[in-house]
């Protein structure tokens, strides 16, 4: 068999209010390039994918050797999980001759990563709600952005880790924060498909998961601020953390961005800010 290459594009899970059930995918890819082999590193997360992969249709797993170009930075809320599980299984099945559809695919590797908001808009493009049912099986749905937005996003030196920053969320919510994460992750499916891009400074904002993340990030709040003072069109924290995105029009990044950096300075918050548009290509097997 000769060399695959797969790649897989960075994404940003929540966007505010949608906790674990919505995504968008970023221009920022991670590439990967297989060839046979019998050594293998099990603790690589791209190779477990791809062994998952043989598993799910009863094929023996044979190994590969990987050459990774990663784009994505570990540990900061980009998706970098999704995007190895993602290339794992792709691998997988092109070097098996495609038996697994996009559904397939996608059950598999929301299974390896636990939930699919960032696994959809990653395997898929675009943005993307995504959901788990009571039969374990995910559906999706994309949005279609009724216009062009680009994300600015400051990408702090240090990392989060997923787990740790799922520990500190609360096993239970009251009925007035349900109700206000719900409305706004309405309002926010709304927004973008309408083009209603002035009511994405409500939709972004959350009650459930952001009050007990950003104080892992304690320049985060300021970040945010800054970014909405500036003209942003919403703000929020980016999957787990610490990383902050925001969504601008063309003519408002580089305040945006002038904003990030300004803050950053004034908090001493290490890191670096990054200007990505929004893709609507997901995850794919590059032919030669």
């Amino acid at each position: 068999m000769q060399s695959i290459v797969v790649r897989a594009p960075a994404t940003s899970a929540n966007l505010g209010a949608g906790f674990d059930c919505l995504g968008l995918a970023l221009d920022l890819w991670n590439e990967v390039r297989a060839v046979p082999s019998t050594t293998q590193d099990e603790s690589n997360l791209i190779l477990r994918a791809a062994r998952a992969t043989y598993d799910a249709v009863g094929a023996t797993y044979s190994g590969f050797q990987l050459d990774c170009t990663n784009g994505i930075v570990f540990s900061r809320g980009l998706g970098s999980s999704a995007a190895a599980i993602v290339c794992g299984v792709l691998l997988g099945n092109r070097a098996l001759g495609g038996p697994l559809h996009d559904a397939a695919l996608l059950d598999l590797a929301t299974r390896l990563e636990g939930h699919p908001d960032n696994i959809a808009p990653c395997l898929l493009g675009g943005v993307r709600v995504a959901l788990c049912t009571d039969d374990d099986r995910v559906i999706q749905a994309p949005v279609a952005v009724a216009g062009t937005l680009q994300a600015v996003c400051f990408v702090p030196e240090v990392g989060i880790a997923t787990h740790k920053a799922r520990q500190l969320l609360p096993s239970g919510v009251s009925l007035p924060d349900a109700v206000f994460n719900v409305g706004r992750a309405s309002l926010m499916v709304a927004a973008l498909s309408s083009g209603r891009f002035d009511l994405l400074r409500e939709a972004t904002r959350d009650r459930l998961h952001q009050p007990y993340r950003l104080p892992l990030f304690p320049a985060g709040a300021t970040l945010m601020e800054s970014a909405m003072s500036a003209g942003a069109l919403g703000a929020f924290v980016s999957g787990a953390g610490p990383t902050i995105l925001a969504l601008c029009r063309e003519t408002e990044i580089a305040a945006v961005k002038e904003a990030f950096e300004m803050a950053a300075r004034k908090t001493e918050a290490a890191g670096a800010t990054l200007v990505l548009g929004l893709t609507q290509q997901g995850a794919h097997v590059v032919d030669d």
